[in-house]
């Protein structure tokens, strides 16, 4: 399991915190993940990667994913202005070189399935967030006026194409899990790239599908709301996901205001 550290804070204004579990009826864990705060800058980084099930190397996959992620944001030059079109840049040109490497070692190697991985990134800033993904690993915010969205996109067989017809195709029960975007798989990838004004009361949620597959929205939505810290939303939701029967791995980072931590004596 990768990550760099499970709870971080920097002067990006916020404070993360994460957890991987194998689940119940998985042999190994596919999944991984990364916060990072770098001291003394003004953004900070979150990754969920999910190990395509069943394929060869998933879990390598997903740890390419973080790793070197995290590793270029170390090494990422923070512009004094304009910083969230930098963010842009960087996660969009960042994932299409992971997805190049994981490409050519699937090639390489000669794999008759090869490894391949969802991905979803955030970029958190003083005043906005940018999100990058591939597959069905989801990322939410929770806004009290709005309560719990989800932002980002599933690249599912099935989810494109209700998105295309307006209704879901039959056996859409089965091919739910069939991902169509992902990193590895072929030689480029465009991961979807959103970039959102980072409201003072929002609390977001990234986690795979091991979390939001079956924990209706309705319970993410009340954890979001009633927990305290990040930390204790991240218990919480992976005691729901556990409870729901932990059919499969399950990662989840949450990301709280620093001042919301502060106000429940948290900092």
């Amino acid at each position: 399991m990768y990550y760099i550290e499970a709870f971080m804070r920097n002067r990006a204004g916020v404070i993360m915190a994460g957890e991987s579990n194998l689940g119940l009826h998985r042999k190994r864990n596919e999944d991984n993940f990364c916060c990072y705060a770098p001291p003394g800058r003004k953004c900070a980084l979150a990754v969920v990667a999910d190990g395509v099930g069943g394929h060869a190397n998933g879990a390598v996959a997903s740890l390419i994913c973080c790793r070197d992620l995290a590793e270029a944001f170390r090494r990422m030059a923070e512009p004094e202005e304009n910083l969230p079109d930098a963010a842009a840049v960087f996660l969009r040109d960042k994932i299409r070189k992971i997805n190049r490497k994981v490409f050519s070692r699937n090639y390489f190697e000669q794999v008759v399935r090869p490894m391949s991985s969802t991905i979803v990134a955030a970029v958190f800033m003083p005043e906005a967030v940018l999100l990058a993904s591939a597959g069905d690993s989801r990322m939410y915010e929770f806004h009290p006026a709005d309560g719990l969205v989800q932002l980002s996109t599933d690249h599912s067989f099935s989810a494109e194409f209700a998105r295309e017809h307006g209704f879901l195709p039959p056996g859409s029960e089965t091919m739910k899990n069939l991902i169509a975007r992902a990193v590895g798989p072929r030689s480029e990838l465009e991961p979807e790239l959103h970039s959102l004004e980072r409201r003072r009361e929002s609390r977001y949620l990234l986690c795979s599908d091991g979390a939001s597959g079956c924990i209706p929205k309705e319970e993410l939505a009340a954890i979001m709301a009633d927990s305290g810290s990040a930390r204790q939303a991240v218990g919480r939701v992976m005691r729901s996901a556990l409870l729901a029967g932990g059919r499969d791995n399950i990662t989840v980072i949450a990301v709280f205001p620093e001042e919301e931590e502060q106000s429940h004596g948290i900092a």
